[in-house]
């Protein structure tokens, strides 16, 4: 199903970034706030990919050119600014991409009249809840 492909790409991407900036992380209370949310990301990723085929979950993955991109593109961004707000906002900005691509497939769903997954809109409520958190740090 789409969105399980969805979910696993999304949250695959968020647990890789917050491995890309966690290094560029000074404040120790940040660091820990993004170690729980990457745990939750890969709690997120597992549940999705046990609902997918060796093929699909295959398909779902970033391959190793994105991999870079976002490494490379994480890297010259906290380069330039690696402020507790500054990370804080840029990682509130990656949730609000995953919100937007989650939200389309459930969109999608509901208009074919299909069941959406209990999944997806957990991982929508925590997507809610990590901004809410980094807020603080803005």
């Amino acid at each position: 199903m789409k969105i399980f492909r969805e979910i696993v790409r999304n949250t695959a991407m968020g647990a890789q970034s917050i491995d890309n900036i966690f290094e560029h992380v000074d404040s120790e209370r940040l660091k820990n706030v993004l170690l729980e949310q990457k745990e939750v990301m890969e709690d997120f990723y597992e549940k999705a990919a046990n609902e997918l085929g060796e093929k699909e979950l295959e398909d779902a993955k970033s391959n190793p050119m994105q991999q870079f991109m976002l490494k490379a593109g994480v890297k010259m961004n906290v380069g330039l600014n690696n402020s507790s707000s500054h990370i804080a906002s840029m990682m509130i900005d990656g949730y609000n991409m995953g919100i937007e691509s989650v939200q389309k497939c459930i969109n999608e769903l509901e208009r074919d009249g299909v069941e959406v997954p209990p999944l997806a809109r957990d991982l929508m409520k925590t997507y809610d809840k990590n901004i809410k958190t980094l807020r603080e740090y803005l």
